[in-house]
């Protein structure tokens, strides 16, 4: 496979055919990157408005943001609402980096959050293993 020489057994024709398949095909991986996105967003959205260590607005927005992306599940539906839908997502994830970058996670409540988890599965493997006697 020497300087294109696999190439050979095309013509040009079939060279631009096949360059326009997989253009298609990287457009359609990307539209599909994106909808596996909108899931992630959605999905970190509600962990953040859960928790108690970052402000809930952030989650809003980051759940907000992957709806938007969610959008292209559906092409149509993605380039009707197209800069739109983009625009919305932007300030969920704009808001979430900067907080990150800034602010940072608040430790006091991390750890607070932490040790509950922690004394909560204590006291249901308890329960667990008395049940079991």
């Amino acid at each position: 496979m020497e300087a294109g020489q696999s190439f050979g057994a095309f013509n040009v024709d079939q060279l631009q055919a096949l360059t326009f398949i997989f253009l298609r095909f990287s457009a359609r991986a990307f539209i599909t990157y994106l909808a596996f996105f909108g899931i992630w967003c959605v999905l970190i959205g509600y962990l953040i408005f859960r928790s108690t260590f970052m402000p809930r607005i952030l989650g809003v927005l980051e759940a907000l943001a992957g709806l938007c992306w969610l959008t292209f599940l559906w092409p149509p539906l993605a380039h009707y609402l197209s800069p739109y839908n983009q625009a919305l997502a932007a300030p969920g994830e704009l808001s979430l980096m900067l907080w990150l970058l800034v602010m940072g996670v608040n430790v006091q409540r991390w750890n607070e959050q932490a040790s509950s988890a922690a004394h909560h599965r204590s006291l249901n493997s308890n329960i667990h293993i008395r049940r079991n006697e």
